[in-house]
């Protein structure tokens, strides 16, 4: 017996119920299986499952500092942190037998609704062939994301020389629930992602999206994505080559200095925002435990910094049991959790990079200030100068892990690719109360271990070392 599921669309992001007559009806047999493009369409407006990233890696980069006693002692109490605490210490096993990874969850729901998509819009009526590409464009650049962001959780960082037998993850390319669930290799997701990329931004995107539509992926996003994606393979030029497609569409910077008085804008009016993604799973409420700067991090900034001054809080504003250091607080002037899409200060941070690495240090120092510009009081600023091209790289990358800080897994990834490189590669410690935790570069460590409880149905799933 047939039976329908009726869909409410949900507009970027707001939630808007339309009338009886504007329910979609969309015949289930197994599947979903729409008939007409315009379902489709329904069916992306789902921003709440689509806007979303992977964001509890944050913890376990050098950026994060648990070192207020009060704070080890609740966060070490605390059954809901417990995760964060033991990303905290790289264990072998994050999270309880029968708890789920809602991060890993929720990515995977979002990836079976653009499946659907992908496999099928293209055969459905009373569409153009123009709109059905184009939602079909859509729909793979939410997927390159989630395997994009998913390999560099699970999966090795990319190294040419061994991408192919590397393990990445679970690669589903068709909205299907069942099947042997086995992970594949890390050169296999980085070819769906270009692949998707690729098709996307030649499948009529608008170049923009913004306000209510900047979850809605567009051709800005599609090139940025596939800077990012190129940026983790290392592969510099091609990194560089899309990041300028992506500012050549979309380049407004927020000035810091006018938000020092007035209220900061959440995604909706953030002008940098080229495509939102959300982590739905770390409240502002845990965000001054769990989001602890360490001084290494906070050290790099000069005071006059609005980044700093705005960004970040002192400690002890949130609990007179904490006596030191600083927190990430922007959670708290946007009222909104950290976003993990593309945006312009992060190609203008590829693009800077590239340039240094390609021998262009000056041109590479031009492009950072012309953004550092833009994060100080104009009577404060002085330009930022480099050496040669090896300083203009290093000032680069400080940069950028000042201005990606606390934004869902930017330092984790950065710290996986550039530990490729032995001029970068760090070895961190963490401590926790009097224990004290250390990870080399290139440990196996810096691929997440998989929840048991995904063995109950999956057990030819690899789990990490």
């Amino acid at each position: 017996m047939k039976k329908y599921l009726k869909y409410i669309t949900i507009i970027a992001l707001g939630a808007v119920v339309f009338s009886c007559d504007n329910y979609v009806d969309i015949k289930t047999e197994g599947r979903l299986i729409p008939e007409e493009t315009e379902n489709y369409r329904f069916l992306l407006n789902n921003s709440a499952t689509l806007d979303i990233t992977y964001g509890n890696v944050d913890v376990a980069s050098d950026d994060i500092s648990f070192q207020n006693e009060a704070q080890t002692t609740a966060l070490g109490a605390s059954d809901y942190l417990r995760p964060f605490v033991n990303q905290y210490k790289w264990a072998n096993q994050i999270y309880f037998d029968g708890e789920l990874d809602y991060n890993m969850n929720t990515m995977y729901t979002a990836l079976y609704n653009a499946n659907i998509v992908i496999n099928e819009v293209m055969q459905s009526k009373e569409g153009t062939e123009a709109q059905k590409l184009a939602i079909k464009g859509e729909a793979q650049v939410h997927r390159a994301y989630i395997f994009l962001t998913l390999v560099n959780v699970f999966g090795k960082a990319y190294d040419a020389t061994t991408a192919a037998t590397d393990l990445g993850i679970v690669l589903f390319t068709t909205p299907t629930v069942s099947g042997d669930i086995k992970r594949t290799s890390v050169q296999n997701a980085y070819d769906i992602i270009l692949s998707d990329l690729n098709d996307a931004v030649n499948s009529g995107l608008k170049p923009i999206n913004s306000g209510n539509n900047v979850a809605f992926p567009s051709r800005a996003s599609a090139y940025a994505l596939l800077a990012r994606t190129y940026l983790y393979m290392r592969n510099y030029p091609k990194a560089l080559e899309n990041a300028e497609k992506a500012l050549a569409i979309q380049s407004t910077l927020n000035n810091l200095e006018d938000f020092e008085f007035s209220t900061f804008p959440g995604r909706r009016l953030d002008r940098e925002l080229i495509l939102s993604k959300f982590n739905g799973y770390s409240s502002l409420t845990y965000a001054p435990q769990i989001l602890s700067l360490s001084n290494e991090l906070i050290d790099t900034f000069d005071t006059n910094d609005l980044r700093y001054v705005l960004f970040t809080q002192p400690s002890s504003t949130f609990s007179s049991d904490y006596t030191i250091g600083r927190t990430y607080s922007k959670e708290g002037l946007t009222g909104e959790s950290r976003n993990g899409g593309p945006t312009v200060p992060e190609m203008m941070l590829i693009k800077a990079e590239c340039l240094a690495r390609a021998g262009s240090g000056e041109a590479a120092m031009a492009e950072i200030n012309k953004l550092r510009q833009k994060r100080f009081r104009a009577s404060e600023y002085t330009a930022m100068t480099a050496t040669d091209n090896k300083d203009a790289l290093v000032k680069v990358l400080a940069e950028r892990r000042r201005e990606l800080m606390g934004s869902s897994g930017f330092r984790w990834f950065d710290l996986k690719r550039l530990n490729k490189e032995p001029e970068f590669a760090k070895t961190i410690t963490h401590v926790f109360g009097t224990e004290s935790f250390t990870l080399a570069p290139n440990s196996d460590r810096y691929q997440m271990p998989y929840a048991p409880i995904y063995y109950d149905y999956a057990p030819n799933l690899q789990q990490n070392p």
